[in-house]
């Protein structure tokens, strides 16, 4: 496996080093396991609410236990004491002994998937060979798997959202900040295209009890950092997983500018005082916010419909920057239904700026091959 060197020079970044080949406490240890987690969370409220988790249909200790009957027609397939996405496969099936794994866009036989999970458990020599099979959520965005929002939690800050889409090969990615506004790829950050290709940000529907959740779960880590892994579904937030040791920032498949790793230094500070009983002032942004508004109020806070965001983000997603505008004016509205103004308003900005974000993003035809161009066009028409 090729590792990153650690940048001395950002704590953020030699955290997430140190944790990634050694957990620093039994608490994350213990938290990195997705059977212990799903335990801890299945009656904890927020405002009311339960988090949504995946049903787990069950848990095996061999490869030889995953058979056609348990994989059934959609299934998610994890190994659980892994990291980085490491053994998740996302089946579905195709036919007799075939399976279309949407994780990899690839298929399997059932003895390939076997021998495939075989192999990622020989990847985690100490740790127990374990999987758990569970439902394949539905998201609210595009694509037959749930896009994937990666909270970049500083305790109670939120650093940065990493958006997921794995419906395509590699994985499309988007990073927003800590207000749910996308950030500028090749200034604010850059990705190995190999590895990942770029997206279209698209602000979830469910995105103040997804902001919240993830606020909630950072604080129940003894951790300075933690990514909180959610899905925005059509019955709300779901957990994912937590995960200390982000093995894009660890293997480098993404790096950020001086800039932006100077203010997740600074969040990495904040939150180090704040577990050592320190005061913080804490900064008027999206986060703040949250946890000065009632749980009740922001878990009653209206959304947008299913049916309507559905079509208006997959506008956005596959037709261009029009989308997200729309999706703002959406969210305007929802104040004649109730909902906290201030709340709402960020949530409108941050439509917008998904708009311009996509129109940004629009391929430009350079000027020398746009003349040749219409040269052509005018050869064709006579």
């Amino acid at each position: 496996m090729t590792s990153a060197t650690p940048d001395t020079k950002s704590p953020f970044l030699n955290f997430v080093a140190a944790e990634f080949r050694r957990r620093g406490s039994q608490h994350r240890r213990d938290l990195s396991n997705k059977t212990f987690v799903h335990q801890l969370l299945s009656e904890k409220t927020l405002g009311g609410e339960r988090i949504g988790l995946p049903q787990q249909y069950a848990v095996l200790t061999s490869t030889a236990q995953i058979t056609a009957e348990l994989l059934g027609e959609r299934i998610a397939l994890k190994f659980a004491n892994g990291w980085s996405a490491k053994g998740v496969m996302l089946l579905e099936r195709l036919g007799d002994d075939r399976y279309y794994d949407h994780m990899a866009s690839r298929e399997w036989t059932l003895e390939g998937i076997r021998g495939k999970q075989d192999a990622v458990a020989a990847k985690f020599p100490g740790k127990k060979a374990e999987w758990i099979v569970e439902e394949l959520l539905r998201g609210m965005q595009p694509g037959a798997v749930p896009f994937d929002y990666k909270f970049y939690m500083f305790q109670g800050q939120i650093g940065m959202v990493a958006q997921i889409d794995r419906n395509f090969s590699p994985p499309r990615m988007v990073k927003l900040d800590g207000d749910l506004k996308p950030f500028v790829p090749g200034r604010d950050y850059k990705f190995r295209p190999t590895d990942i290709q770029p997206g279209v940000p698209v602000v979830p529907r469910s995105a103040v009890m997804l902001s919240r959740w993830a606020i909630e779960l950072a604080k129940m880590t003894d951790a300075p950092f933690v990514r909180v892994d959610l899905y925005d579904t059509e019955d709300g937030p779901y957990f994912g997983e937590f995960t200390f040791s982000s093995g894009a920032e660890f293997k480098k498949t993404v790096t950020y500018s001086d800039e932006v790793l100077d203010y997740f230094d600074a969040l990495f500070a904040d939150a180090e005082r704040t577990l050592r009983g320190e005061a913080v002032e804490p900064p008027q942004n999206w986060s703040t916010l949250l946890q000065s508004t009632n749980a009740e109020v922001l878990a009653s806070h209206p959304r947008i419909s299913p049916a309507r965001y559905q079509r208006i983000a997959d506008f956005l997603y596959t037709r261009g920057s029009l989308g997200g505008f729309r999706l703002a004016r959406a969210q305007e509205k929802l104040l004649e239904e109730g909902g906290d103004a201030a709340v709402n308003e960020y949530l409108a900005q941050a439509h917008k700026s998904a708009g311009r974000r996509a129109l940004a993003r629009r391929p430009q035809i350079p000027s020398a091959l746009h003349k040749v161009t219409r040269r052509v066009k005018r050869r064709l028409r006579k």
